[in-house]
C-alpha cells in the first residue's frame, strides 16, 4: 500500500525476523529505503502535475529526518559498506515528465566509514 502519511518512513519488519541480528536489521533497511523511493514515484504520479515537485520535497524531507541510518549503497563492486548515505538535498531533486510515470532525479550525500575511523 502506498501512502503520504508522515509516519510512512521507516523501517517495516516481519514477525519472524530477529530484530537484533545487526547484519539483516542493515540489508533490510536498504532494501526499504530503496522501497521507499520507488514509492514515491507512485505518489507523483497520482499528484497534480503542478504540484509533484513539491510533493517530491515533501517526501524526500520525510525520508531525510531517519537518515544517516544503515542505508547504503555500494557504489564499488569489490566493496561491501563503503559509503553511508547520510542526506538528500531536497533542493536539487529534479522530475522527469513521462506520459505514464514519473521518474526523478535525487543527489545524496554520503560518508566512508573507514574515513571515520
Amino acid at each position: 500500500m502506498i501512502t503520504n502519511d508522515e509516519n510512512s518512513v521507516g523501517l517495516q519488519y516481519f514477525k519472524q525476523i530477529d530484530r537484533d541480528d545487526l547484519n539483516l536489521t542493515s540489508f533490510l533497511s536498504t532494501i526499504n529505503f530503496v522501497d521507499h523511493l520507488c514509492n514515491i514515484c507512485e505518489i507523483l504520479r497520482n499528484s497534480p502535475l503542478d504540484n509533484q515537485l513539491k510533493v517530491l520535497q515533501n517526501e524526500l524531507m520525510k525520508t531525510n529526518k531517519v537518515l544517516p541510518s544503515n542505508v547504503y549503497l555500494p557504489f564499488m563492486s569489490e566493496s561491501i559498506r563503503n559509503y553511508i548515505i547520510v542526506h538528500i538535498p531536497v533542493s536539487e531533486a529534479r522530475i522527469f515528465r513521462t506520459k505514464n510515470r514519473a521518474p526523478y532525479l535525487i543527489t545524496v550525500e554520503l560518508i566512508r566509514i573507514d574515513e571515520l575511523i
